[in-house]
Parts: structure tokens; C-alpha cells; sequence
């Protein structure tokens, strides 16, 4: 039992420094992206869940709001067909599904007490350009993963 509690706190200290790192990786990233006060970007938005499709897009954003969701291969508005001949604009559809910067920083922080949660940061710009969550282990289909790539940001001048 002597040599069993050693162990135990080793493990104890080791878990507590992995979340920390996570936090601190998150803080530092957070900070990384605020300081470069983008007020429009775009991104090419993924994910994957046990949820209604939703299509991969480009997301434009402006202002911190989602301006266009846009076709990757065409760049025209993405339509995803609702009927026969029926066609509506996605980001109508999934408007609760396609996410913003700030939103997915919002995720993350959120996630913080799933039990697994792993994100990768672009280290230049500091935002998310994946985020796997796995809310419950033994929970089935409760998995997220978020992918941002192909980041732009644009910068805007007054005359």
C-alpha cells in the first residue's frame, strides 16, 4: 500500500498538469487571436457528428457575424436541395450548425468537463483548426470534431 500511494500521486499530478496545459494552450491561443482584431475572415468550416448532415462550407464572417456560407467548390451561395426542385440556401438550414471563431472558442471553453477533448490551434493566428469532443466515454454518438482550415482573414480600410 506504501508504494501505491507514490504512484497515485505522480498520476495525480500529471492529470492536473495535462489540464492545465490544455488551458493554458487555450488562453495563450485565445489572446493569439484577439490581438489580431480581424473584422472579417473566412474559413473552410467542417463537421462531423451525429446530427443532421452539414455540408462542408465556406464561412464568411463580418463583424463576428456569419455573412456568407458559400459552396468550397464554386464560391456561390451554398443551396442544399430540400425537394424535388426545391432548393434553399444553408445557411438557413443549419444556421445553428455553422460557427464563427469566437462561437468555437465558445465551444471549447464549454467542453472543458467532456471527457475527452482534444484541440489543435494554428499557431500563428491562434484560432481552433480542430476540436474533437467526446462529451461522455461510454456515451455513443455524442462525439463532435470541428475542423477550420483554409483561414483568410481580410482587412478592411476607411478612406
Amino acid at each position: 500500500m506504501k508504494n501505491l500511494i507514490p504512484v497515485l500521486f505522480f498520476l495525480l499530478i500529471i492529470s492536473c498538469s495535462l489540464f492545465d496545459n490544455e488551458a493554458d494552450d487555450f488562453e495563450a491561443s485565445k489572446e493569439k487571436w484577439e490581438a489580431q482584431k480581424a473584422e472579417g475572415y473566412e474559413f473552410r468550416y467542417g463537421l462531423s457528428c451525429f446530427c443532421p448532415q452539414v455540408t462542408p462550407a465556406i464561412i464568411v464572417v463580418d463583424a463576428d457575424t456569419i455573412y456568407q456560407v458559400l459552396d468550397p467548390a464554386s464560391r456561390d451561395s451554398l443551396m442544399i436541395q430540400t425537394g424535388e426542385n426545391t432548393f434553399r440556401y444553408a445557411g438557413d438550414i443549419y444556421k445553428e450548425s455553422y460557427k464563427t471563431v469566437d462561437e468555437l472558442f465558445e465551444i471549447i471553453r464549454e467542453a472543458r468537463g467532456a471527457d475527452e477533448l482534444d484541440v489543435e490551434y494554428n499557431s500563428e493566428s491562434g484560432f481552433p483548426m480542430s476540436i474533437n469532443i467526446d462529451y461522455e466515454k461510454n456515451t455513443a454518438d455524442d462525439e463532435v470534431l470541428y475542423t477550420v482550415s483554409n483561414y483568410i482573414p481580410y482587412r478592411f480600410t476607411t478612406q
